[in-house]
């Protein structure tokens, strides 16, 4: 309704936004002691390692 009115009035209606810029995907270069602690933790936790890590993130952002 809204880009109806908003045609009909001549306003600009903006393009639909697109942000490429984040793809959900991050290379992460960590000592070897701490991959393997988050390893063992995960596996320990039941999930893989790379949920376990995003879960980690998802706590503190």
């Amino acid at each position: 309704m809204w880009i109806e009115t908003a045609y009909e009035a001549s306003d600009d209606i903006p393009l639909p936004s697109s942000d490429n810029s984040y793809r959900g995907k991050l290379l992460v270069r960590m000592p070897k002691s701490l991959h393997r602690r988050l390893a063992e933790t995960a596996e320990h936790e039941g999930v893989n390692l790379n949920q376990y890590i995003v879960s980690l993130l998802s706590a503190v952002a």
